[in-house]
């Protein structure tokens, strides 16, 4: 019978030395079904956040890359003793109306941002396309969420606190403050409040708005509170005045507060801590709520372009890559009325 002829020491074939090639793969003899042992998640775990500025303030989309919105206002005023107009026996007198107009300005803010994917990475993922083994997500769909997640940020930021000097919802000076009374506690804080005195100082808020607006119910009265999710956390507890039980707090204090009663459904909401705790007045600063009415007759933030690929370029940086340019324009926060919104400080 024929027997194969072995030289030297009879080291089979893809022997290495000292060891054999490829031990490294794996320790079986089953090491060329590793690949097919694994189950890939194809689920791309990213990172958690919170936008909050489309639900706390109305958009206005369009406009392109303008420096300032402009917007027009005006008043009215009857001058002399009888400014009303009302005529009697022993009263002449014809008023005469006088109006003026006045402009104003607020600034737009440029947005750009870019994302540089180099051309050995294109390669790679060509390479492992064709291979059979294509990535879970493609590098330009991560950069995108990326880039959307920055935009909104800085939306977010833009609302609540401004952006070069320029106020945001929570921080705005021409926009009244009040502190909080004290409740039966000797203190202002509602963590030392009852719900009841909760309920009493948003009849407050609600009030303040009402006579520095001419006490115009249809277009001033509030329909949104914001507050610190430490607060917040205080309004989910059940509880029972008067004997009617009720789901929580913040339902008690949405359902019979002023604004509901006349007309304007409050929404009672949460905002997170670094926008607005820490913002009221005080030496050390207390934590603030904001009431006011979200609508875009009050207040509203200009978008004149939403977030838009602008050019994609080759460069030599990055040992070779694309990148691409994103631009967007923001302006700051458009107050119409600033008597529609008061700061309570203390709570």
């Amino acid at each position: 019978m024929y027997k194969p002829i072995r030289f030297g020491s009879g080291h089979r074939a893809f022997d290495g030395y000292p060891a054999h090639a490829f031990d490294a793969v794996g320790a079986g003899s089953f090491a060329f079904m590793q690949s097919q042992l694994e189950l890939i998640d194809t689920k791309i775990v990213e990172p958690l956040q919170a936008i909050t500025h489309p639900r706390d303030i109305k958009v206005k989309i369009g406009g392109g890359f303008p420096e300032f919105i402009t917007m027009f206002a005006t008043n009215y005023a009857s001058p002399g003793a009888n400014a009303l107009g009302i005529q009697g026996t022993s009263n002449t007198e014809v008023p005469i109306v006088q109006a003026d107009i006045q402009k104003g300005v607020v600034q737009v803010h440029k947005w750009s941002h870019g994302i540089s994917i180099t051309y050995l990475d294109l390669k790679a993922l060509e390479t492992a396309k064709a291979s059979g083994m294509p990535p879970p997500v493609s590098i330009q769909e991560m950069y995108d969420k990326g880039l959307l997640t920055i935009w909104n940020k800085a939306l977010d930021y833009d609302t609540y606190f401004g952006f070069n000097g320029l106020p945001g919802l929570i921080n705005n000076p021409s926009v009244p403050e009040i502190v909080l009374p004290n409740g039966a506690s000797g203190y202002p804080q509602w963590s030392k409040k009852t719900p009841t005195e909760w309920l009493n100082d948003v009849n407050l808020m609600c009030n303040t708005i009402m006579a520095n607006s001419g006490y115009d119910a249809a277009q001033a009265m509030p329909n949104h509170l914001l507050l610190p999710y430490t607060q917040f956390a205080l309004l989910t507890n059940p509880m029972t005045v008067g004997g009617v039980g009720w789901e929580s707090a913040k339902k008690y204090i949405e359902t019979n507060c002023l604004a509901t009663a006349a007309g304007s459904p409050l929404k009672i909401d949460q905002l997170p801590n670094p926008w607005i705790s820490g913002q009221g007045a005080g030496s050390p600063a207390t934590d603030r709520a904001v009431c006011y009415r979200n609508d875009e007759d009050c207040l509203y933030l200009g978008v004149p372009t939403v977030m838009t690929k602008g050019m994609t370029v080759p460069t030599t940086r990055n040992g070779g890559s694309y990148e691409t340019i994103y631009y967007g324009s923001m302006s700051q926060v458009v107050y119409r009325r600033t008597t529609t919104q008061v700061y309570a400080d203390g709570i």
